[in-house]
């Protein structure tokens, strides 16, 4: 009998009544699957069949989940790799000397322990015993050649300006190794937090021929999951690796399926095709969210909507006008309205789970006679009656410059458009493709812009806030001398305890002379088979803690061979 027959069997038994007759069937149908297994079978030999759930509460390794992801990774080497999502399966096949946990503290992993120099201008690693997938020993000189790499110019790694103010990696002995800096961090774990590559299997290839590395496709593992294979833009698959030396993966496989139209993925969620999808849409939650068989789990705290202001623009010079439109802009009705909620209001350029975000700060409020009042303050009065603000000859005017194929930025433009002109202010839309766009915000060519963002995790808004990134990625030209010092000082700080008052002060300046009004944090919402036990979706990646998910033998769906 077909297995695949025995869960439609099964429906019918619902309909018999007595538990002794169910029982007796279902025995039978059970020994005689168990005569032979003709289910079809994928390219690696695995067949599937359903079971039903089972609520077993014990963890036991085994089973595979399949993972829904929206494209291919670009290449599986660290080196080289430019997608976000080359990075989330890198991360499980790749181990660092660090890792950043939950709590956004820094936890061992290669590294058994580490030492800050008194003068916090380096910092030494002391690695535990570790090895690769094939048996080869992992030491200090794979780090440091791996590091090396990273900044060789000829392989022209896309991180290599992460490490510009590491002067070198220093082998002490194998298992031993210094990293020198050439100036203080309060964070000098991100520094070194490169991936580490296989000496015995690069070292003898042409940097400059970095693109066209077997190890691209076939990377080695000195993580939780070793490489198996990958069938471009079908799937790519992972196995436990039973040479990792801390404890090993529950899952005997992961199979990231690839899915490129976001409805595909959540109709094959919906069909039992796949076990994860991450960043579903709020009205597909909405409905998932009344299935039994699936589980929503709200991700927020990093990405932030904002709108910049171009301060080279006479209108927006000052920072009590900043201050004032920021009040104007009604943030819970974008929340309600975009988002069905799934967001929170937004405070500033630091990421508000980092461990530097100052606590002490709250959103600004939607407070429109509180605008009006500090516009006239700043200069603002309709002098002639049409409606609209006007000081030294310019009326307040302006055009909102945003991106096209994003439903949150078109339709919440309009929503700020509409919260403007209670206030008298006279707004214009401008809807342009990301490069067009882009291209507009680096040479200053607008007036205001409605973005997203994506701060790092390091707590530092130097890039987009210090006058020094001007030419860089602090496009409203935004200049505070105050906000340069007290970003300068906090960032000379190593201790973070003795450094957060100094963020504080910062993210308090920041909100008393704005560049951009920060809107809102809208939440990731990954969805899970109810199947798949212990998974922690986390802002880190969502599938932070792949190596602990785990599927009773009950709920196992494939039979792997």
């Amino acid at each position: 009998m077909k297995l695949k027959g025995v869960a439609l069997f099964w429906c019918k038994l619902k309909d018999i009544k007595g538990s002794f007759l169910r029982i007796t069937v279902l025995v039978f149908i059970l020994v005689m699957a168990g005569c032979g297994d003709d289910s079809p079978k994928n390219s690696d030999g695995v067949s599937a069949h359903s079971q039903p759930l089972n609520t077993a509460s014990e963890a036991s390794k085994g089973g595979m989940a399949v993972v829904a992801l929206a494209g291919d990774p670009d290449v599986l080497n660290p080196l080289i790799r430019r997608s976000v999502i080359a990075g989330a399966v890198l991360a499980e096949i790749l181990d660092t000397l660090t890792e950043m946990s939950e709590d956004f503290t820094y936890e061992p992993r290669i590294a058994e322990s580490w030492e800050l120099a008194p003068d916090s201008l380096s910092i030494t690693y002391h690695l535990k015993p570790w090895q690769w997938e094939d048996g080869t020993p992992l030491t200090a000189e794979d780090v440091a050649f791996s590091f090396e790499l990273f900044r060789n110019s000829e392989v022209a790694s896309p991180s290599r300006s992460l490490f510009s103010d590491v002067v070198r990696a220093e082998v002490i002995d194998s298992r031993t190794l210094k990293y020198h800096f050439n100036r203080i961090f309060p964070d000098p774990l991100s520094r070194t937090g490169h991936s580490i590559l296989p000496k015995h299997v690069v070292s003898n290839l042409d940097p400059s021929q970095v693109n066209q590395w077997d190890i691209n496709q076939h990377p080695v593992s000195s993580g939780p999951f070793r490489f198996q294979s990958w069938d471009h833009s079908r799937e790519l698959v992972l196995t436990r690796n039973e040479a990792y030396p801390l404890e090993h993966a529950m899952l005997d496989r992961v199979s990231f399926r690839i899915i490129q139209e976001s409805a595909a993925r959540v109709l094959s969620l919906e069909a039992g095709e796949v076990d994860f999808v991450s960043g579903i849409s709020t009205s597909d939650a909405k409905r998932l969210a009344q299935r039994d068989d699936l589980k929503i789990m709200p991700v927020g705290g990093r990405r932030f909507y904002y709108l910049m202001w171009n301060c080279r623009n006479p209108r927006f010079t000052d920072a009590l006008t900043r201050r004032a439109l920021s009040h104007a802009i009604d943030r819970d009705r974008m929340i309600n309205t975009l988002l069905d909620g799934y967001a929170e209001p937004a405070v500033g350029p630091v990421a508000q789970v980092v461990w530097n975000y100052s606590k002490e700060l709250k959103a600004d409020a939607y407070d429109p006679e509180g605008c009006k009042s500090l516009l006239e303050e700043a200069g603002w009065h309709d002098n002639n009656g049409d409606g609209i603000l006007e000081r030294d000859g310019n009326d307040l005017e302006f055009e909102i410059l945003t991106r096209q194929s994003d439903p949150i930025r078109s339709e919440g433009v309009v929503i700020i458009r509409e919260n403007f002109r209670d206030i008298g202010a006279k707004v214009s839309i401008r809807s342009l493709e990301l490069a067009s766009g882009l291209a507009l915000l680096r040479k200053g060519d607008y007036d205001a812009y409605f973005g997203a963002m994506n701060p790092n995790l390091y707590g530092d808004p130097t890039g987009t806030v210090h006058s020094a990134s001007i030419d860089a990625f602090n496009n409203g030209f935004y200049s505070n001398s105050k906000v340069d010092s007290l970003l300068e000082v906090a960032l000379a700080i190593p201790n973070r305890v003795e450094a957060q008052p100094v963020w504080n002060q910062l993210q308090l300046e920041l909100q008393r002379d704005p560049p951009s009004a920060y809107l809102f944090c809208p939440m990731r919402l990954d969805v899970v088979s109810t199947r798949i036990r212990n998974v922690r979706s986390h802002v880190l990646s969502p599938y932070n803690n792949l190596m602990e998910w785990w599927i009773a033998p009950e709920d196992r769906k494939y039979r792997l061979k």
